[in-house]
């Protein structure tokens, strides 16, 4: 009796893991044919030779002045480049976050000339104060919009006990900044949201069994739709960080007016194209790591095709006249191509990076039997404090975003740009997206390849390390690969 139910555990767990391992065919037949090593090696010599010319694709240049809240980090860092493209002074542009930018390439002229302020959004007296701050007399009296870049991502976390993390600045802040922006008398704002937040989270335990080739939201293909709806409950989300992005969606929506016209992008759905940022950037730090999702199907969402969206919603808005359709609602942006597996960006970096990068591929069934019982752990320690005064603390780092919400938005999500790809006049953007995905990772890789090159290529050393250490170093490679991957 025993021995059966050994068996039937041993079959389940090989059927999870084969359900888990690759993509459905839906999925594969929605993404281009492979890229060849002679395309990817082309495209990086062009990008190399000539960087990506984005004036061609932004709109005109508006007369107005602009606060870039959260223009430190990596779309709102994009967005005061783009808007300097435009032709924008610095003097236009004012950028409010918690740290000045760290960045490369906002410390050389004119980025490095844009006045900062630091601001901490979960303060109404921080952001009145730097709303209040007085601009230089030329652009005084220009009319002022508001991009909110401003987030926390904890998309690791999916248990209402957690929410409050996420909610006290994605939702709290976002509701500060709007009150700041409306009594600074802002007629324009424009908020980053994001498209996971009409991803709902896969029943992935479900592919264990027999008759089921894949869980339930193994693959989902989604618009805007849920906008139009009653918000859905908490547990029909993929994690609390999409919660609090669709909460403060629907404030920003909500606050539409005639003299206040507002909207929001929601970035569809890895984000990528500063070399910090959570996935190219992780990907290219961790030299070695191993990833169960080389088959899965994703947009991808280069940072300025990001920015592009929300200049164009705010050219959209700024029309004259009646009140253009898209305001007050949300828009999906992604890359101007088909969704990608992630092996595509992995042939890319094995072949171009000029740092250590190698893929190892374990099997995705432990690992997701792991992130559970991470997820038992931190709730376990959140719901008995006893537990904290023992000195048992949360996982630090990597570690603790391998949890279950990560296998849900690293899932297979194919998102829709279609109302954002629609003229003005029928209520879209008249979005067509600049840079293409294979474009906007040779652009980030030789960025990467720039500072940290060959003379910075620093020594695989893992097979002199301990088999214990090899074992942490894995698991927190996994946690930094599924934090990178979606949100």
């Amino acid at each position: 009796m025993a021995l059966a139910g050994l068996l039937l555990i041993i079959t389940y767990l090989l059927k999870l893991n084969a359900s888990l391992k690759y993509a459905p065919k839906e999925a594969q037949e929605l993404t281009p044919a492979p890229w060849t090593p002679q395309e990817i090696q082309e495209t990086y010599e062009r990008v190399k030779e000539e960087p990506f010319d984005w004036k061609p694709h932004l709109p005109p240049k508006l007369k107005r002045r602009y606060v870039v809240v959260g223009g430190s980090g990596m779309v709102g860092g994009d967005l005061v480049h783009l808007l300097l493209l435009q032709g924008h002074s610095p003097d236009d542009i004012r950028i409010l976050d918690l740290r000045s930018p760290l960045r490369r390439d906002m410390s050389f002229p004119p980025a490095n000339k844009v006045d900062f302020v630091k601001t901490d959004i979960s303060s109404p007296g921080s952001l009145k104060a730097a709303f209040s701050k007085p601009w230089p007399a030329g652009v005084s009296k220009l009319p002022l919009t508001v991009f909110h870049t401003a987030a926390l991502i904890r998309s690791e976390e999916r248990h209402p006990i957690f929410y409050p993390r996420v909610a006290a600045i994605n939702v709290g802040g976002t509701r500060n900044v709007l009150e700041a922006a409306a009594e600074a008398s802002a007629s324009i704002f424009v908020a980053t949201s994001s498209a996971s937040i009409a991803v709902r989270p896969a029943q992935l335990w479900s592919g264990g069994l027999p008759w089921v080739k894949h869980g339930k939201d193994y693959m989902q293909v989604y618009g805007e739709e849920d906008f139009s709806k009653p918000m859905r409950p908490h547990d029909q989300f993929f994690g609390n960080y999409a919660v609090s992005k669709a909460a403060a969606e629907r404030l920003v929506c909500a606050a539409n007016s005639p003299a206040f016209r507002t909207g929001c992008i929601r970035p569809a759905n890895v984000v990528y194209g500063e070399i910090n940022d959570t996935f190219v950037g992780v990907c290219l730090r961790i030299e070695v790591f191993p990833s169960w999702i080389p088959k899965y199907v994703q947009n991808f969402v280069s940072s300025k095709n990001v920015g592009l969206g929300h200049l164009q919603l705010e050219a959209a808005l700024a029309q004259k006249g009646d009140m253009p359709l898209c305001a007050g609602r949300p828009f999906n942006i992604s890359d101007p191509n088909p969704p990608i597996p992630f092996c595509y960006f992995y042939d890319t970096a094995a072949q171009l990076a000029e740092t250590t990068f190698k893929v190892s591929f374990p099997p995705p069934a432990p690992l997701f039997i792991l992130a559970n019982i991470i997820e038992a752990y931190c709730v376990a320690l959140a719901k008995y404090p006893l537990l904290t005064r023992l000195g048992l603390r949360e996982p630090a780092g990597s570690v603790h975003q391998l949890q279950p919400a990560t296998f849900f938005v690293s899932a297979n999500l194919v998102a829709s740009n279609v109302e954002a790809r629609k003229p003005v006049a029928e209520g879209g953007l008249g979005y067509r997206g600049g840079i293409t995905t294979l474009q906007g990772f040779c652009e980030e890789i030789l960025e990467w390849n720039k500072v940290h090159g060959k003379p910075y290529s620093r020594i695989n050393n893992r097979d002199e390390e301990g088999k214990s250490s090899r074992v942490v170093k894995s698991v927190e490679a996994a946690g930094a690969m599924a934090g990178g991957a979606g949100a």
